[in-house]
């Protein structure tokens, strides 16, 4: 079987549309926002396993822009959660968001980039599976 090649106006759009579409996978199950830091005042931070997270999100979208995806003026974003224990999605949503807005704006000061992006991101949760042996969250960057 051959690669199909599309020539014309129906290859340009085949190619605007890889680059205004990009799909990531993360392994493991999410953690929630609602735990997303310790401590108190001069001593909160992120817990450990929120900033793995967020790191491992941040360096999947750092290679999608590395590979021609760049992010629009409004960035929809599709989630499908298949998961080991239940959890609130929306919790992991922007646990995921602020990881995504990090590899959007390296090197800004976090509350500075997510207000940057976080406006920008429109949040969709497709579709949710419990009790999965090898979870996973797949999430989907299209540009609008």
């Amino acid at each position: 079987m051959s690669d199909l090649k599309l020539t014309g106006w129906a290859g340009d759009a085949a190619r605007a549309m890889a680059k205004d579409k990009a799909t990531v996978r993360i392994e493991g199950q999410p953690p929630s926002g609602n735990h997303m830091y310790e401590g108190y005042g001069k001593n909160r931070r992120k817990t450990s396993r929120v900033t793995t997270y967020q790191e491992t999100v941040t360096r999947w979208v750092r290679i999608l822009m590395s590979s021609g995806w760049k992010p629009g003026e409004r960035i929809v974003i599709n989630y499908w959660f298949h998961i080991g224990r239940d959890i609130d999605c929306t919790n992991a949503i922007k646990v995921i968001e602020d990881g995504i807005a990090e590899a959007l704006c390296p090197g800004l000061d976090p509350p500075r980039c997510c207000r940057k992006y976080d406006t920008r991101f429109l949040p969709r949760a497709m579709d949710k599976t419990t009790g999965n042996p090898e979870p996973y969250v797949e999430f989907e960057l299209i540009n609008e």
